[in-house]
């Protein structure tokens, strides 16, 4: 299976859409809580729950739809990072495949949340900074990148660290430019001045930071102590992200230095999504759907670098296996 995907056959997207039903079918059989997407009070995210609050009587089943839909949109995006900047020796459909994979490790992320939304800007952004290093000037390209944070994180507030990341991912791939710098500024501002205006318009400039910052609890990082299940995934999870980041480097022994660099971003990714989690009011496992992304990529880059076709498959049935566990076993508490 997994050589399938590492072809450059259009076709394999199809195998997309039969990953996210396997990885979906388990809970339509499990009530599963979607009360904490409506806690959220960033602007856009309290805008869009709301609708979908009142336009849908089951918000499960609508909710599991619409973030299948997403999901799929964000593996090709993925993809088309990796084959634009052959980040891989050859263009193929593997990326997507480990994203749709990592994605879907929690039942939470399987549903859609501000943090899965927000990954899509962030994808966005990625794809914007990556494409910096073959230009000369592209002040729109570098506009957008703080734009696209600025979206996510009227979504979900933990994605204003990333503004960070787009700092680092522009001095790894540039040399250093104070305009481009400014414009980041800039972009990441425009979006929060629009929205300042909106609440002073309507008299609402006091609960701006409030909202934005999703600080209506009291207390911070608010958790009730996580389930055994929960318990279990994480530990999958942090396996993963271990053995990815372990065998990185030997994987970029023969790569490109362009290559490098993207690699060094996705690094500084997975050390935001991590550090980011304490800007949570809740401490939700949501959040580490921000994880798909740079372990999608970095992934693909050590399994394409694996000579025995043998060990790559079993790697691939390996994942597979632990993300239909935590949902097996879901199943199991309810019966």
């Amino acid at each position: 299976m997994l050589s399938f995907f590492k072809s450059n056959n259009p076709t394999v997207v199809v195998f997309y859409i039969f990953y996210l039903v396997l990885f979906r079918v388990c809970f339509s059989f499990i009530p599963t809580d979607t009360s904490f997407v409506f806690e959220h009070r960033e602007p856009l995210s309290a805008l869009l729950f709301s609708f979908l609050k009142n336009f849908s009587a089951n918000y499960q089943i609508i909710s599991l739809v619409l973030a299948g839909i997403l999901c799929f949109v964000q593996a090709l995006l993925i993809n088309n990072i990796v084959n634009e900047n052959k980040i891989l020796a050859k263009k193929n459909y593997l990326a997507g495949a480990l994203f749709i994979l990592f994605a879907s490790f929690f039942k939470e992320s399987l549903l859609l949340t501000p943090a899965s939304i927000a990954l899509a800007f962030l994808i966005l952004c990625s794809a914007r900074i990556f494409s910096l290093i073959r230009k000369e000037k592209s002040y729109g390209d570098v506009f957008d990148v703080g734009f696209l944070i600025a979206l996510a994180t009227l979504f979900y507030f933990p994605a204003v660290l990333f503004v960070l990341f787009a700092y680092i991912g522009l001095a790894t791939v540039r040399p250093f430019n104070y305009r481009e710098w400014t414009i980041i500024l800039l972009g990441f501002l425009s979006p929060l001045l629009v929205v300042f205006t909106f609440y002073y318009w309507n008299d609402k400039a006091a609960e701006l930071l409030t909202d934005v910052t999703n600080a209506h609890i009291s207390g911070w990082l608010v958790r009730n102590t996580f389930e055994l299940t929960d318990k279990i995934v994480l530990a999958g999870m942090a396996i993963c992200t271990l053995v990815c980041l372990t065998l990185l480097p030997a994987s970029l022994y023969s790569s490109l230095i362009q290559v490098r660099k993207f690699a060094n971003t996705l690094v500084v990714f997975i050390v935001l999504v991590f550090v980011s989690g304490s800007l949570q009011q809740t401490i939700h496992l949501s959040h580490l759907v921000l994880l798909a992304l740079p372990l999608g990529i970095i992934a693909a880059m050590v399994l394409m670098q694996i000579k025995r076709k043998l060990v790559s498959e079993v790697i691939h049935l390996i994942l597979i296996l632990l993300v239909l566990a935590g949902q097996i076993l879901l199943l199991f508490n309810i019966f």
